[in-house]
């Protein structure tokens, strides 16, 4: 039979193991200290694993065991790994009996509730494999010894100390943390970050005090702070930071009960209130305790970076070597590094602060700041005060900052991270790490703020004009186009306030635009900006844009040809920023063609035009379109149609329409034809058949089973009852992408709108996470509409799977028409507009009862 422990012995130590690590539990909820909490932990497994290998008849004198890793510097967190190492002297390696012993010993470490990572190595084996892979090095680098041969494990300890090559192991932490921060987007600011991996987390503390380790320079906080690697204030931040963080981690796992570093959605609000962060009137507790680990990570990775170059320059001598290049009064180019002139020139010179990031945008041949520069920037930043903000040589640095033609994004980007720019605009401070639930927005406000400076600025550069030729041909004519970058900046600087963020933003760029002495011109300009950032988006996805009314009255507010090139960038760029999935090719048609619908108003090509004439010029242009059909035939079908269809549909469109369907207006058959539209993924359904009740629910259910997401419907009845509607969608997973999928699709709908099947029940969906803990509170507002024989429905709702069919079949219910769709979706946020009308409509009582179902439906229904 194969060895075992003695169960009795096992469940006996595992009982007592499990008892102290619910008492520490408690102690911890009382008292919250993590040294004590981490030391315990580690100290009552040190007895764990010490008891069963004594029940395991270890024979001592022949191996070591050692605590590695979290485990080896005594910060076992609750659900860490059981890191260990066991060391075998070479002639116990092949000893059968012992490993028996050891396999059943490495099995009952299991039954203490906890993941087992242990080795067992030979002395020579261990030597060997150290000194071929990193991560088995930095985890012997905080070894101890539990028990067995000391002998053992300080002539493994020397050999491996002998045999480590402190800048090849350097080089490799280096590649190793530069993979792991690629893996999170290079960034601190995701979401649901990793309190380990993620930039700024736990792991990036420790890289840098295990280099300093293998470089034999230092092995704690304390002793960089002794050797002149950190100063007194740097070490004091990062033992904050490192508490926090450490604090952080133990509530997670004792609230996940396992081994979690990710701050997911799931359990950001317990855990912040577990940690006694509140609610306001402005912020929920979870984004008080996001907003304050955001501060933390983004001072992890300035210590990060700092400590990193100061051992980099210890073992590989920096560019301290290379012929020095006076740049300016305070700086110096050594090889591609910018550096300072004097360690107190920040204090000398305070002004040479901004000019730091001034000049090094204004030299691409620098690609780094020097250990000294940035040591020196960060215990400089606090100094910008009230004082300094005022100084009129310091307001004209950063105003030409601002204006720099090249590089004032990555200028902005660097002071962000190295908080300048929230000292020099103190409004910023209050973005800086503010999340947003609004499902759609993925980055906090200063990030996407300054991916929206980041888009803008992309714009100028000729080698981009491929990408939005539009784009780049009015952001280079535009002139003052920095006013830009300032409306950037301050677009989104009200979230978090109350209100409107737009309104808040507009006062608080007007007070910035005094403050720095901008003219009138400018500052009204930037103030328009902000205050109207979101009007285009809205008109372009809610309002019918092929109404002249709609574009008269968006060119009312806009005024003159210079705003609207503006606006029209500004929107592109910050619906850009927001997330990858926001913006589609159909939302950059729609923009792009309210735009040049504006400018032709602007330009008087549409000014003074009638409806009559309008509808004549459209039906003119889509005559000449048509091919293959009789001018009788086309008109005969036109008289079908009355002048809300031509209203509501461009030439283009009306001409496929009458190509399609003139030649069957009478047909009893449905008509099905389906097109690949001109935004990239997007397909346009054309349906023409009699008119019944349910059909328009038929239709939507059939798109959404079909993998299609609705994006536009406009519905219409002819004059002798038939339905012409037309869909736009996008086949976002590329179903549809060739010619015979696009005709079984036609076939397969026309039999389905034709089958006399009972409707569909509402598909179910499954909600990510971050919809079921940060919904969007459904909206309705249904209101009449200008001409005061429609109504306008307004929704607000969780994107879901079958939302568009829920709300049909409650308005098909309350006999309500729907005239025109639009829907826009905002990430994993709906904002839909309808067009509708109804008897339903006109009755109070009824009306409430409608809005009510209304929002029932918009309730999401998961699994």
């Amino acid at each position: 039979m194969p060895y075992e422990l003695p169960p009795d012995a096992v469940a006996g130590v595992v009982r007592t193991f499990q008892a102290a690590r619910e008492r520490l539990a408690q102690a911890w909820r009382e008292h919250r200290s993590t040294d004590d909490y981490l030391r315990s932990h580690s100290a009552l497994l040190d007895a764990a694993v010490k008891s069963l290998a004594e029940l395991a008849e270890l024979p001592t004198e022949r191996l070591a065991i050692e605590a590695v890793g979290g485990f080896g510097r005594r910060e076992l967190f609750p659900y860490s790994d059981i890191d260990l190492l066991v060391l075998l002297e070479d002639e116990a390696g092949e000893d059968p009996i012992l490993a028996e012993h050891l396999s059943a010993f490495l099995s009952a470490l299991w039954e203490l509730g906890l993941t087992v990572g242990a080795a067992v190595r030979t002395r020579t084996e261990f030597t060997v494999e150290a000194g071929k892979d990193v991560s088995i090095a930095t985890t012997y680098l905080e070894s101890r010894l539990l028990l067995g041969s000391a002998r053992l494990y300080y002539d493994a300890k020397d050999d491996f100390f002998a045999a480590l090559d402190a800048r090849a192991f350097f080089r490799d932490k280096m590649l190793e943390l530069k993979r792991r921060h690629q893996k999170f987007d290079d960034t601190p600011y995701a979401l649901e970050p990793n309190l380990k991996e993620s930039p700024g987390g736990l792991r990036d503390l420790q890289v840098f005090l295990w280099c300093a380790r293998a470089a034999g320079l230092a092995d704690s906080v304390e002793a960089m702070h002794r050797a002149d690697l950190i100063t007194e204030r740097e070490m004091h931040t990062i033992r904050q930071c490192y508490e926090f963080l450490k604090t952080i981690r133990i509530e997670l796992h004792l609230l996940a009960k396992r081994d979690e570093d990710r701050l997911l959605f799931d359990v950001q609000e317990e855990l912040a209130s577990r940690l006694g962060y509140r609610a306001t009137g402005l912020m929920r507790a979870s984004e008080a305790l996001m907003k304050r680990y955001y501060w933390h990570a983004k001072s992890v990775v300035q210590m990060s970076i700092i400590q990193l170059q100061t051992i980099s320059d210890r073992l590989f001598g920096g560019s301290s070597r290379a012929t020095p290049l006076r740049l300016e009064s305070a700086f110096l180019a050594r090889g591609d590094e910018m550096d300072i002139v004097a360690e107190n020139i920040y204090e000398t010179d305070p002004n040479a602060i901004l000019r730091t990031f001034l000049v090094f945008a204004t030299h691409p041949e620098l690609t780094r700041f020097s250990t000294r520069l940035l040591r020196a920037l960060w215990h400089a930043a606090p100094e910008i005060g009230p004082a300094y903000r005022d100084n009129l040589r310091n307001q004209t640095t950063f105003l030409e900052i601002l204006k720099l033609e090249k590089g004032a994004d990555d200028a902005l980007v660097m002071m962000n991270a190295w908080a300048i720019l929230g000292r020099m605009l103190p409004a910023w401070r209050h973005v800086v790490g503010q999340m947003q639930h609004d499902l759609y927005h993925i980055y906090t406000v200063d990030q996407h703020s300054l991916l929206v400076v980041k888009n803008l600025c992309r714009l100028r550069r000729s080698e981009h004009a491929h990408e939005y030729p539009l784009c780049t041909e009015l952001m280079t004519a535009l002139p003052n186009s920095w006013r830009l970058i300032v409306a950037g900046l301050f677009h989104d600087i009200g979230k978090g306030l109350g209100g409107g963020h737009e309104v808040i933003g507009a006062e608080k760029s007007d007070a910035f635009c005094k403050r720095f002495g901008l003219s009138e011109p400018d500052r009204e300009f930037i103030h328009f900006l902000v205050l109207k950032h979101l009007v285009m988006s809205r008109v372009a996805q809610k309002e019918d844009i092929s109404d002249p009314s709609v574009v008269e009255r968006f060119v009312e507010l806009v005024g003159t040809k210079e705003r609207l090139d503006a606006l029209y960038l500004l929107t592109t760029a910050d619906i850009r920023a927001t997330s990858p999935k926001v913006w589609t090719p159909w939302k950059a048609g729609l923009l792009e063609t309210l735009y040049k619908s504006a400018v032709e108003r602007l330009n008087g090509s549409e000014a003074e035009k009638s409806v009559t004439s309008i509808i004549d010029d459209r039906r003119a242009r889509a005559a000449a379109l048509v091919h293959g059909v009789t001018d009788a035939t086309r008109e005969k079908f036109w008289k079908e149609l009355n002048l809300v269809y031509f209203m509501r549909h461009s030439a283009e469109e009306i001409a496929w329409h009458a190509e399609m369907l003139a030649e069957r207006a009478d047909s009893p058959d449905p008509v099905v034809r389906v097109k690949r539209g001109t935004a990239e993924g997007s397909l346009i359904v054309l349906l023409y058949l009699p008119d019944t009740k349910g059909l328009f629910l038929r239709a939507v259910a059939f798109l959404g089973k079909s993998g299609l997401s609705v994006v536009d419907a406009r519905i219409h009845t002819t004059s002798h009852g038939w339905a012409l509607d037309t869909f736009v969608a996008n086949d976002a997973f590329g179903k549809f992408a060739s010619s015979d999928s696009l005709r079984k699709l036609e076939r397969d709908f026309a039999a389905a709108l034709t089958n006399g099947k009972p409707l569909p029940p509402a598909p179910k969906c499954r909600l990510s996470r971050r919809s079921r803990h940060f919904p969007t509170r459904p909206s309705v507002q249904i209101q009449p509409d200008e001409s005061g024989q429609a109504f306008i429905l307004n929704i607000v709702a969780t994107d879901r799977l079958g939302l568009l069919y829920a709300i049909s079949k409650v308005l098909a219910k309350y006999g309500v028409n729907l005239q025109t769709a639009k829907l826009a979706t905002l990430g994993e946020r709906a904002e839909d507009v309808f067009l509708i009308d109804g008897e339903a409509l006109h009755d109070d009582a009824t009306l409430l009862q409608l809005e009510a179902e209304l929002i029932e439906a918009l309730l999401p229904k998961s699994n």
